[in-house]
């Protein structure tokens, strides 16, 4: 699924950042990018867009740092979810 989870995490992040170009690994938080804020529109914005549910354990700031990260959580969040 990672190949239609990134374009979509990537097209949300160039929505919010308009004038910037993030690449897939760059760390939104330590670039200043991001913040906490931010974090909470796009765990909301994963949740709605890839019907996933993404449980506390998973709410850490490390999941959401990178496009690869955000990736890697999606795809095993639906991966779980169609093991069920």
């Amino acid at each position: 699924m990672t190949t239609q989870v990134r374009p979509e995490i990537r097209k949300f992040l160039a929505g919010s950042f308009p004038n910037l170009e993030i690449a897939d690994d760059d760390d939104l938080f330590e670039g200043g990018i991001a913040n906490s804020l931010f974090t909470i529109q796009l765990i909301m914005f994963i949740e709605k867009h890839f019907a996933v549910q993404i449980p506390n354990e998973d709410l850490e700031q490390d999941n959401f740092r990178t496009v690869t990260a955000m990736t890697k959580l999606v795809d095993r969040l639906v991966e779980t979810r169609s093991d069920v």
